[in-house]
Parts: C-alpha cells; structure tokens; sequence
C-alpha cells in the first residue's frame, strides 16, 4: 500500500507538472506582442474554444504577398524552360524589388520565398511571397506595396513603346500606328513586361512601324493624318500626330 501511494504521488506531480506547463506559452518564432486581449488574474481556456491571449507580429523578417496573373505565369516559365532553368531552382534565390507608396523606385530589396502550386481560378492569379530583411522596421505589415521581379537578361531585342500608347478593348491591346501614307492603322499586339519604363512588345509590330504616342485623342484609325517623329529616351523614334 505504501508503494502504491508513492506511485500516486509521482504522477501527481508528472500531472501537476504538465498544468504548470500550460501556464507558459512560448512563440514559435520571433516578434512583437500586440497588446494583451485579457487581464490578469482571468481564467482562460474555460470554454471548448481557445481564447486569443494576445497577436505576435513578425517584423524581421518580414513577408511579402503578391499575386501574379495566368498570362505572366506562362511566359515566365516558358522562358525559364528556354533558359533550362526549373521554377524549384528559384526559390531563395529569385530578387525581389519592394517599394511603399511614398518610394522612389524600388529601394527594399528580398527574394522570393514561396509560390502557390495551383493558379485560383476564381481570380486567374498566382500566390506568391517575398522574403525581406527588415532589421530598420521600415516595411509593417499590414502596407500596400508594389513588387517588382527582375528577370534574368539575355541578347534577345525587343520593341518597346510608352505605356500610354496603349489601348484596350474586347479582342486585347492594340496600339496605333501611322503606315507610309500617313494613314492611321489599329493594330493589335501581344505585350510583354515592363523594361525601362517601356511595355515590351512580343507580337504585332515590326521595326519599322511608326507608332502613334501623342496626340492619340486625335489619331483616328482610317484617317490621314500629319505624322511627326520625336526621339525617345531609349532611342526608337515615334510619331505624334499634329
């Protein structure tokens, strides 16, 4: 009966043990504690439910969410296959550029740290993350962002035209051009990503087409119009229409 009782007591303590260890909760990463959802003394975890004690917020390193459209998915991996390189190989590896509202260019520099493995195709996106060190707290959650990803360059040549030059409507975009008799043509184009504040131009244009960028109030597909070329900074030349 006395050994009984002593095998009672050991597990009284290994079971008073385990509560005691309740009383502790320990974070399962580093972070700043928001401000305490409950008082002292107040008992917690009574009900079936978990009670929320408090949020840790994890500022170094901090994460980045983004989505990526279906159309910008496909050509990045078919010109990752191209280069023979596996979307797997760009993990922690791929560099992220992250700006914040009031940013000049893009200053905070990461890499990428996750990709969803299935496209929503409620939204035609793709989920990604970027992981950024953030010792200064420059970056809180919670910010809007814009993301820029900077692909590998290769010698390819590419067309290039100002954004504004761009139209839409229900067949994609399309972009205004001036043939050899000064007449103005809608021509429809498939775009690429951004490279020097240009919209690359994958299909749709030679090089020797003049497209229209200024005055596209006035330029009015089937009319003749006065074309004007104008140097831009990449070095193309462009027409206005006067």
């Amino acid at each position: 009966m006395a050994k009984a009782n002593v095998d009672q007591a050991r597990a009284n303590i290994e079971q008073a043990a385990i509560n005691l260890g309740y009383t502790h909760v320990v974070a399962p990463f580093d972070g700043v504690v928001t401000a305490r959802q409950v008082s002292l003394d107040e008992l917690v975890g009574a009900g079936t439910a978990p009670t929320l004690l408090a949020t840790i917020v994890q500022l170094d390193p901090i994460h980045v969410n983004f989505s990526i459209s279906e159309q910008d998915v496909l050509r990045i991996r078919a010109d990752l296959a191209r280069r023979g390189i596996s979307p797997a190989d760009l993990k922690g590896k791929l560099p992220i550029e992250v700006a914040l509202q009031t940013d000049q260019g893009f200053p905070h520099q990461g890499v990428l740290d996750y990709a969803a493995p299935t496209v929503n195709a409620s939204t035609g996106t793709l989920a990604v993350r970027a992981r950024l060190e953030n010792a200064d707290r420059k970056l809180l959650p919670g910010y809007f962002t814009r993301v820029r990803v900077p692909l590998p360059q290769d010698d390819t040549r590419a067309l290039l035209v100002p954004a504004t030059a761009l139209g839409s409507d229900q067949g994609g975009r399309y972009v205004l051009v001036v043939n050899a008799e000064n007449v103005v043509e809608q021509r429809k184009v498939t775009t690429g990503p951004l490279a020097h504040g240009l919209r690359v131009i994958e299909t749709g244009l030679n090089p020797d087409d003049r497209v229209v960028v200024g005055g596209l109030a006035r330029a009015i597909p089937g009319q003749k119009v006065e074309a004007q070329t104008r140097q831009l900074s990449t070095g193309p030349t462009s027409p206005a229409v006067k």
